[in-house]
């Protein structure tokens, strides 16, 4: 019996859900806590609209980010339960969706039989373990799925345009989960591209794609305008990953270069896996090194490799085209973000890779029975290096521990060992350590801001005070540092400008339940009770 899509892409989702499975045991860890558990709003949303109009980041922490597709997610869950365990048991169905639909996409453009081999390999691809086993990787599997859904129906609007509605949607929840989906328009080109690869004219295929890119292109351009009013920013990125403060885009472009070889081992030799790819433990540099050089080799053979398969293997090209595509939102170069590697960020450009691999495997002369064979011990070591990386996301301990032992001279190791040091009473080692992740990474405030903690637990107010304005000179958009301020100024003696400092971190931050209240906790302090009652009317102040 001839194999068919829709075989192809039950098996790749069942795989995928196998392999995810596991993960249904972990619990809320790192990010899930401040994304998805303690934000009140997603267990008791007021209306769907105020639902939609809230960023993704808390707003205390920028919030400049807007995925209400993911947020409403979250908020149907806990329609449901609020146990982890039910939100990772939903992101194993997400991970199970995405895999059945990205095979089904390989199909329609590569033929059942690469389709297949593409949606195994994507199924049991390590790299996806920190998209799957995280809460907040349902950002890259809703995407994902959005991503393939609005490809798949472009293809078939050609026949039928009522499947334009199928694209729109399908970009709104890809747009609306992760922002990389703003690349649909010109994937939408590129499939269409793959499809009808020596089959047709070019500008006949491309003259056919229009409709659907110009489709996806006004959902993304809405995106865009709404995110400018909800978040305050079109375009802004979530933050500045560390090490990359100051450099422009050639100098960003040039930096990545040598780091983008994690991007090729992560993706084709994912045996060392990282919970962290940050300062000092990821090198970034302008300068020329040998890794500059050696990573200029690898893509030039990745595009003289595409090149001259372009009629033989075509897959090859489509491949590497779809990996330049997905991976240059999260490149750095373009637009600076948050993270220098990532993991999670490998999901979508993983399938252009898996793609360029199957292509011209199926066209080995090997016997068939060789091909299956080395293809089932790629499968197993695949799934099972996810499984065993999966209990790394099984609690906060167990992602510190991983952390420490993946990334031992990152700043955020250094960090997370410095908070552990001060709860275990070691202030000394615990001042040490994050001094050490202040200075790995400069640009990054939250180091300073537990270091003017444990300066304010133990009294030492002038360097509490010290080491919170250097926090607001780096970042002045997050609230923590506002709302430490005037409590620390006033431990120094000075009444006047901790007041001062009270009433700007509340007008900076008025929604920030725990800024107005230690605002209005400063100044009643100070005496100031006409100022207090601004924020809260009902106060009441001594004599």
């Amino acid at each position: 019996m001839a194999l068919r899509g829709r075989q192809a892409a039950l098996a790749a989702g069942l795989v995928a859900a196998l392999v995810a499975a596991p993960s249904v045991r972990n619990g809320f860890v790192q990010d899930d806590h401040w994304v998805v558990e303690q934000r009140s709003f997603l267990q008791h949303p007021g209306s769907l609209a105020a639902l939609l109009t809230e960023p993704y980041w808390p707003r205390g922490f920028g919030g400049v980010l807007w995925r209400p597709a993911v947020l409403a997610s979250y908020a149907l869950d806990y329609r449901i339960s609020a146990s982890p365990h039910w939100f990772h048991a939903v992101n194993v169905l997400w991970a199970a969706a995405a895999a059945a639909a990205l095979a089904l996409l390989a199909t329609m453009i590569a033929g059942p039989t690469v389709g297949l081999v593409v949606g195994l390999l994507f199924a049991v691809h390590p790299v996806h373990v920190e998209a799957t086993a995280s809460v907040v990787g349902r950002a890259e599997l809703v995407a994902a799925v959005g991503y393939a859904i609005a490809l798949i129906s472009a293809l078939r609007s050609e026949q039928r345009p009522t499947w334009l509605l199928g694209v729109a949607l399908g970009t709104a929840l890809a747009i609306g989960a992760k922002e990389h989906a703003a690349t649909l328009p010109a994937a939408v080109l590129l499939v269409f591209l793959a499809r009808d690869l020596g089959r047709a004219d070019w500008r006949r295929t491309l003259g056919a794609a229009l409709p659907a890119a110009a489709c996806t292109m006004v959902v993304v351009v809405l995106y865009f305008v709404a995110r400018r009013a909800v978040a305050g920013g079109a375009f802004t990125p979530g933050g500045l990953a560390p090490g990359l403060r100051g450099l422009d885009l050639v100098d960003r472009a040039w930096a990545m270069l040598a780091i983008s070889l994690e991007w090729w081992r992560l993706l084709l030799f994912p045996v060392r896996l990282s919970a962290d790819y940050n300062p000092a433990q990821l090198v970034v540099t302008t300068g020329l090194t040998a890794r500059h050089g050696f990573a200029a080799v690898v893509w030039i053979a990745a595009g003289l490799a595409a090149w001259r398969l372009r009629g033989s293997v075509p897959g090859v090209a489509v491949g590497l085209v779809w990996l330049v595509l997905t991976i240059l939102p999260v490149s750095n170069v373009i637009v600076p973000t948050e993270v220098i590697v990532a993991e999670r960020t490998l999901y979508l450009p993983s399938w252009g890779a898996m793609l360029a691999l199957a292509a011209p495997g199926a066209s080995l002369r090997w016997p068939p029975r060789a091909k299956a064979w080395l293809l089932v011990l790629v499968l197993v070591a695949g799934a099972g290096r996810s499984v065993a990386r999966v209990p790394v996301w099984r609690d906060d301990q167990s992602f510190f521990a991983a952390q420490e032992r993946d990334a031992p001279r990152s700043f955020r190791t250094l960090w997370l060992e410095g908070q552990e040091a001060f709860r275990l009473g070691q202030q000394a080692r615990g001042e040490r350590l994050l001094e050490a992740a202040a200075a790995a990474a400069p640009e990054v405030a939250g180091p300073r801001d537990d270091l003017a903690r444990a300066y304010l637990a133990a009294g030492l107010w002038a360097a509490a005070v010290q080491q919170l304005r250097t926090s607001i000179a780096v970042d002045s958009g997050r609230a923590p540092p506002w709302g430490l301020l005037p409590r620390a100024l006033l431990g120094a003696g000075d009444t006047t400008g901790a007041g001062d400092a009270a009433l700007l971190a509340a007008r900076r931050f008025p929604r920030d339940e725990t800024v107005v209240d230690g605002a209005v906790a400063v100044l009643v302090a100070a005496r100031r009770c006409q100022e207090a009652r601004t924020l809260r009317p009902a106060v009441r102040c001594p004599g």
